[in-house]
């Protein structure tokens, strides 16, 4: 028996059945129209990418003022039903689990793009992005966001979407809550750890009310800021635990407010991806150059992941699981 061949065992969550241990991760490809609505091309690229078995979409923004840049995905409004319902169907047509990113940009929202002022949980700028001084939120604003994610989750549910993936990692609004370098709130949404994870807890807690259990609900973590003074590894774990106790069923795990661009190397993420697993017992997804089979093969054989994430080299190559695949079995 070939070693690597625990990449190609499926795993079953709820109902769902994985084929294999493979997962297209969420990468920006915004390749939507203007105003957020899916494209022929868009169906395309993701008709293309054959071999994973769970596509997470790109993130979906669920407000006009959570755009951080243009021609991605909207999921604001009914009117992009339709369109996410073809691309819910064309990722099934492949045998794939389905599931969408939802998210708020916050702070690292495009104010040129769109017209408003950007939000965040203080007036602080945003240490990834280079824009404006947002607008601090208040307490009935942060209850309208929250309402917001719960409606974004309910139309990919209507548009056939087998689950949503909560986006709060590399510097977007959820993020920016849980750091304390971005959330200097003294209200029950800042100051403790418990009060900075508060929002995401609600988003996660609402959501699942919403959408009910035969609904795969995922979060895409940031567990490390990569900053002085940021959300620690340490911080996070204490945060999987609680979004694992909330239902969650499966937790994606990547960096914080800075994306993993300082890290270099295969399985750059791989300790902090060991660290979160030793805390949770859902399944959880790894990033970060996965890309060599005997690495993964090592890292889902010693329980460090249930899955190996891959964005950028199936966006360059879109067969490249398929590739794997095929020579994994020996075909």
């Amino acid at each position: 028996m070939n070693k690597s061949d625990i990449l190609l065992e499926s795993k079953t969550i709820k109902d769902f059945v994985f084929n294999n241990r493979y997962v297209c991760a969420p990468f920006d490809i915004a390749k939507a129209t203007n105003s957020g609505l899916v494209t022929d091309e868009l169906l395309f690229i993701y008709e293309q990418r054959k071999g994973p078995s769970l596509i997470v979409v790109e993130q979906a923004a669920i407000a006009l003022d959570g755009q951080y840049r243009e021609n991605l995905l909207f999921v604001d409004r009914d009117e992009c039903i339709e369109g996410l319902s073809k691309l819910s169907t064309t990722i099934h047509n492949n045998n794939q689990v389905a599931v969408l990113q939802i998210n708020h940009a916050g702070s690292a929202a495009d104010t040129n793009l769109t017209g408003m002022e950007a939000v965040a949980p203080s007036a602080i700028v945003n240490p990834t992005f280079n824009r404006s001084l947002p607008k601090h939120l208040s307490i009935s604003e942060i209850t309208k966001i929250k309402d917001t994610f719960i409606q974004a989750a309910i139309r990919a549910k209507k548009a056939g979407f087998d689950g949503v993936e909560i986006h709060s990692c590399h510097g977007f609004l959820l993020t920016q809550f849980l750091s304390p370098l971005t959330n200097q709130r003294t209200d029950q949404y800042g100051g403790s750890l418990e009060n900075r994870s508060r929002l995401l807890m609600e988003v996660t807690i609402e959501i699942r009310k919403a959408v009910g259990e035969d609904f795969l609900l995922l979060v895409r973590l940031g567990v490390d800021d990569l900053l002085p003074g940021g959300t620690t590894l340490e911080d996070s774990c204490f945060v999987a635990k609680k979004l694992e106790e909330e239902g969650i069923d499966i937790l994606d795990v990547s960096t914080g407010l800075m994306p993993p661009l300082g890290l270099q190397g295969p399985a750059m993420l791989r300790g902090m991806l060991k660290t979160v697993k030793e805390h949770v017992s859902v399944p959880v997804i790894g990033a970060g150059e996965l890309e060599n089979i005997h690495i993964a093969t090592d890292m889902v054989a010693s329980g460090e992941v249930d899955f190996i994430g891959l964005a950028r080299t199936i966006m360059n190559q879109p067969n490249y699981v398929e590739g794997l695949i095929k020579k994994i079995s020996g075909v």
